[in-house]
């Protein structure tokens, strides 16, 4: 807070976000008379890729239903200065001001909220023609909207979450041909082979042609059409679209002299300072690090976005009163009818990481014949979950949270497995009893 007669803090925000608009709020309930700027070379609004491929499939009818939570009023409400259609270009970070077009703007702390920007895959034969991806853009979700009510034929190269709900949508929306391209294994980030088995076999039966493993050689323009080369076919769709993940946008950061992290991220301290400390980075283009044992990923979420940017917001008015502690990298996403969460480590990823796993595989029977799929990881020297994976047609986001805050709590799995869990027919949750009990049982 500013005392009477002392100039009001200025505070920059790069980035129109989640992240950038969590940061906005902070700064503003804790400071009044603070003057907020908040940029984006975009000359609208967006929103995250996740909730546009509702609107592919068609189970949210309109754009404006997406951007109705972001409108100017919101910002306006608030006065935050909110300048779109301008571009950032430089940070001169001695005399403390923001560089655009031929403008100054001068900060006291600036949050750098920059978002990832979709990878490119370097495939042969890529002209730009038919060949869609997904980011915070909303033009990239409205051109490939576009495309899909003209076609009925695409092939979705990625294994990744939003190549997979692509698929999904597609298929949903009666596409005589979805190919699902994938290299090496389904959600990788989140699932081990085994459970992601079954994520496999829900796709196939619901009329996706997942080839898995395969590689792409190359991507050609054949007329309207696209021609996808394979090693061992040739396939001919309307368009292709390219899920390959995100890059963190760094390039703002790095032309500043900014530290970039191992990550190929924005590197930040627990108070998500960068190696200046007026400056902050929140969201998708910061290094990240988890809870279990503090090594450096990336993270990239819309809810990981405005935790980060409350936080940095909450610090830039407070001098650095709250830390940021890591994340345990929580996950939901729906195929089909199936939900798929996961939380913690991969078991892959744990051994990676140097520790001792025991893990458990668990198919539990549900009302109606139906089945949860749980896969469990346990650290075998500390006798705590640090890992879960959960295939189901029940809902499972309120039981990768209550994981998740176990995890982060490093609570030892003799004390989860005794937690009580509510319980009715009515409400269809995934239990985590049985599965508890098993790796429990496992560990000794």
């Amino acid at each position: 807070m500013h005392k009477k007669g002392v100039q009001k803090m200025r505070v920059c925000i790069v980035g129109a976000g989640d992240g950038a608009e969590a940061a906005a709020i902070a700064v503003r309930a804790l400071d009044r008379k603070a003057q907020i700027d908040v940029f984006s070379k975009r000359v609208s609004l967006g929103c995250p890729p996740c909730p546009m491929t509702k609107i592919i499939a068609g189970t949210i009818a309109t754009w404006e239903e997406l951007t109705r939570p972001r409108q100017m009023s919101s910002w306006e409400k608030r006065k935050i200065n909110l300048h779109l259609n301008t571009e950032i270009t430089g940070i001169v970070r001695d005399k403390k001001y923001l560089v655009a077009g031929g403008e100054r703007y001068q900060y006291d702390k600036l949050v750098l909220a920059l978002g990832a920007a979709p990878v490119i895959p370097p495939f042969s034969g890529l002209d730009g023609n038919n060949e869609y991806t997904l980011s915070s853009d909303m033009n990239d979700g409205i051109a490939l909207w576009n495309a899909v009510g003209r076609h009925a034929e695409a092939a979705i190269i990625g294994g990744g979450f939003i190549a997979s709900e692509i698929a999904a949508a597609l298929k949903t929306r009666g596409y005589r041909k979805v190919y699902f391209l994938v290299r090496r294994g389904l959600m990788r980030a989140q699932l081990d082979k085994d459970i992601a088995e079954k994520l496999e076999g829900v796709i196939r039966q619901n009329g996706v042609e997942l080839l898995l493993p395969t590689k792409v050689h190359s991507i050609t323009s054949k007329g309207e059409r696209k021609r996808v080369v394979l090693s061992d076919r040739e396939l001919e769709v309307d368009f292709v679209f390219l899920g390959a993940g995100a890059e963190p946008n760094v390039e703002l950061a790095r032309k500043a002299g900014l530290q970039i992290g191992e990550t190929g991220a924005i590197t930040v301290n627990q108070y998500l300072q960068t190696s200046d400390p007026d400056i902050y980075a929140v969201g998708d283009c910061m290094e990240n690090w988890d809870v279990m044992t503090a090594s450096k990923r990336r993270h990239q979420s819309a809810t990981n976005s405005i935790r980060t940017g409350n936080i940095a917001g909450r610090n830039a008015v407070l001098s650095n009163a709250l830390a940021y502690e890591g994340t345990t990298m929580p996950f939901i996403t729906k195929i089909f009818a199936h939900q798929v969460g996961a939380v913690g480590f991969t078991e892959r990823e744990a051994r990676e990481r140097g520790l001792e796993v025991v893990s458990a595989l668990v198919d539990t029977p549900r009302p109606q014949g139906k089945f949860s799929h749980y896969r469990f990881i346990a650290d075998g020297e500390t006798k705590t979950l640090i890992g879960a994976q959960i295939v189901s047609q029940e809902t499972v986001s309120a039981t990768i949270d209550k994981l998740a805050v176990a995890i982060a709590g490093k609570m030892p799995l003799t004390k989860l497995s005794q937690i009580d869990n509510c319980y009715s027919p009515h409400v269809p949750e995934s239990g985590l009893v049985i599965p508890l009990h098993r790796i429990a049982s496992k560990l000794g």
